[in-house]
C-alpha cells in the first residue's frame, strides 16, 4: 500500500507541475504539448518503474489547460482554468473515479500553507533546440534546491501558469526541467508540438466521476 501511495504522490506531482507558461506577444497557443518522462535519482524496482507515467500530455484552449498521464496505475489529469484561478483534478485508480474541485482561494491557501517564495531566476547566455524550437537556459533557485530549465519565447501560452509551480518569473513556455518528488528526480522534455483544434469536453469533470473534497481524497489514498 505504501508503494503505491508513493507512486501516486510523483503522479499528482507529475500533473501539477506541468501547468506552468508566461503569456507571449505571438498569436495565443491552441493545440498539444506532449512531455517525455525520464526518472533519475532513487533506485526502482521494476515493477515500480513500470507503473510510473512515461509522459504527460498538456491540451491548451483559450485560458483553460489540462495535463494528463496514464499509466498501469493511474491516469489522472489536471485541468486549471486560468480566467477564474480554479483547478479539477481527476483521478482513475483503484476502480475509483474520482474529481476534486479547488477554488481559486482553496489554492491560495496552499501555497500560503506550504510557505513558498518566489524563486530566484539567473538567466544564462546558453540555448539549444527541443522539439525544433531554439530554447534559452536559465537556473531557477528556490531554497536550496536549484533548477536548470529549458524555456522558449516562440510559443503563446497562458499568462500565469508558471506562478503556483514554483517557475514564477520564466517568460515562456518550458520545454525541459525537473521536478523532485519522494526522493525521485522526474525529468520532463517536450517531445512534440502540435497546433489545432482541441476538444471543449476535455476541460470539464465526466459524468461517471464522483466529486470528493481534498480531505476525502487524502482520506482514500491514506493521506
Amino acid at each position: 500500500m505504501k508503494t503505491s501511495i508513493k507512486i501516486l504522490l510523483v503522479i499528482m506531482a507529475v500533473a501539477i507541475s506541468v501547468t506552468g507558461y508566461s503569456q507571449k506577444k505571438a498569436k495565443p497557443f491552441k493545440g498539444v504539448i506532449t512531455y517525455g518522462i525520464t526518472y533519475e535519482g532513487e533506485e526502482m524496482d521494476a515493477t515500480t518503474q513500470a507503473q510510473l507515467p512515461t509522459e504527460v500530455v498538456v491540451s491548451i484552449l483559450g485560458q483553460k489547460v489540462r495535463n494528463e498521464q496514464i499509466s498501469a496505475f493511474y491516469s489522472m489529469a489536471s485541468i486549471s482554468n486560468l480566467e477564474d484561478g480554479s483547478a479539477i483534478v481527476l483521478i482513475d485508480a483503484m476502480g475509483m473515479k474520482i474529481a476534486v474541485n479547488q477554488t481559486k482561494e482553496d489554492i491560495d491557501a496552499n501555497i500560503e500553507e506550504a510557505g513558498l517564495e518566489d524563486p530566484v531566476i539567473n538567466y544564462l547566455d546558453e540555448t539549444k533546440e527541443i522539439a525544433g524550437y531554439t530554447c534559452k537556459k536559465a537556473e531557477v533557485t528556490s531554497g536550496d534546491e536549484v533548477i536548470e530549465v529549458y524555456y522558449t519565447e516562440e510559443i503563446n501560452v497562458p499568462e500565469g501558469m508558471n506562478d503556483t509551480n514554483g517557475f514564477k518569473g520564466i517568460n515562456g513556455l518550458l520545454m525541459e526541467y525537473s521536478v523532485v518528488q519522494e526522493g525521485m528526480i522526474m525529468i520532463m522534455t517536450v517531445k512534440e508540438v502540435k497546433k489545432g483544434k482541441v476538444n471543449k469536453g476535455m476541460f470539464v469533470i465526466p459524468d461517471d466521476y464522483e466529486i470528493k473534497t481534498m480531505e476525502e481524497l487524502g482520506g482514500l489514498f491514506g493521506g
